[in-house]
């Protein structure tokens, strides 16, 4: 009798809904000139195909009839939901099957909720946190494929570069603090030793002095030199009212 119970539940369980994951690739559409919109189409083509090395695209998911992707907003989530392959703000250019999700629509649904709640339209960033990257995020939720190397390698490369020029900024604006921390201390130590008499010898002593006397110097060079440079347009101003 057991047996026969397996055999009928396993005959009447339902196999798991699959549904198919397709990447709807968009070109960039000026909205006002229409001479914009068509010199990307043709650098799209020619980078795409011909370089294969990608382009500037828009990125968004199809899976169960609807269309996802994520944009920039002052509030609320950046994630919405179009007819798919029918952006208006876009031009469609081509699809790609990323496979297929064992998801329900229920669960695809709820996943879809979570990243709303993830990606607010506050945190669109065109080169770290665009709608490509959330066609990456969206894919991995669903199971499937995630969108090809081309889709997002322009963005990806120009923020790595970025990256890196502002680590190397930072990097080298550190070092120079620190330098000058190092080699401020190390002076105000020899000054302060010199004036008290310990802990120093006869030749950090000197040093320390004669740095004290070099910007003495310094500062009386200047005094002097526009001392002479007053009197000097003292003497240009008699010349020019005796002419």
């Amino acid at each position: 009798r057991r047996r026969r119970r397996r055999r009928r539940r396993h005959r009447g369980a339902r196999p798991r809904a699959m549904a198919l994951v397709t990447l709807n690739v968009y070109d960039i559409k000026h909205p006002s000139n229409p001479s914009v919109t068509t010199a990307v189409e043709s650098l799209n083509s020619f980078t795409r195909h011909a370089l294969n090395v990608g382009g500037i695209f828009h990125g968004a998911v199809e899976v169960f009839g609807d269309e996802y992707s994520f944009g920039y907003c002052e509030h609320g989530s950046g994630v919405y939901r179009c007819e798919p392959k029918r952006n208006s703000a876009y031009t469609y250019r081509e699809s790609v099957a990323l496979g297929v999700t064992s998801l329900s629509p229920t669960r695809v649904a709820a996943a879809v909720a979570t990243l709303r709640a993830q990606w607010l339209g506050h945190s669109y960033d065109v080169l770290g946190r665009n709608c490509n990257h959330f066609c990456e995020a969206l894919t991995e939720a669903l199971g499937c494929e995630g969108p090809p190397g081309w889709l997002n390698a322009f963005a990806n490369g120009a923020n790595k570069t970025r990256m890196g020029v502002e680590h190397v900024r930072s990097a080298t604006e550190h070092v120079f603090e620190e330098a000058g921390r190092a080699v401020s201390s190390a002076f105000r130590w020899v000054a302060s030793a010199a004036s008290f008499g310990s802990g120093v010898d006869d030749d950090a002593r000197e040093s320390a002095s004669a740095h004290a006397r070099g910007a003495s110097d310094a500062s009386e060079y200047e005094s002097v030199k526009g001392s002479e440079t007053n009197g000097d347009d003292d003497e240009d101003r008699d010349g020019g009212e005796g002419a």
